[in-house]
């Protein structure tokens, strides 16, 4: 089973800070039963890596459907697993509704995540209502 938990665009690295210390490291769980993945928002990756209990993953929030090299704001899968994240979340509602990401540009980022060694969670189905 896996449980995840996307941060969205929320946080400061006090409030980040505080969630990974007084409730993510404090929560008691069978790491062979449960993986437990988070998704701060890509400032804070490196921060919550640091502080965060091992048993917890890391997680992009989104990557990009193209490589290292100039995509000024975007995140490689590459870079990803320098930082030794292995999972990112693909296709966010808003994503596909505020910046028209089709199902095509979806299953290319899926691709490049998995072409990098990633493993994607897709998500699909979603509303913001």
């Amino acid at each position: 089973m896996i449980i995840a938990g996307n941060w969205k665009s929320n946080g400061t690295v006090k409030s980040t800070t505080e969630l990974v210390n007084n409730v993510l490291n404090k929560a008691v769980f069978d790491g062979e039963k449960i993986e437990v993945i988070v998704a701060p928002i890509a400032m804070h990756i490196s921060t919550v890596q640091a502080i965060l209990d091992e048993k917890i993953h890391v997680a992009g929030q989104n990557v990009s459907a193209k490589g290292n090299g100039a995509f000024t704001g975007e995140i490689s899968a590459e870079a990803f697993r320098n930082l030794g994240i292995n999972w990112v979340i693909i296709g966010h509602s808003e994503r596909r509704t505020i910046l028209l990401e089709t199902n095509e540009i979806v299953a290319d980022k899926v691709f490049k995540a998995q072409e990098c060694g990633l493993s994607a969670m897709v998500c699909i189905g979603e509303s913001n209502e």
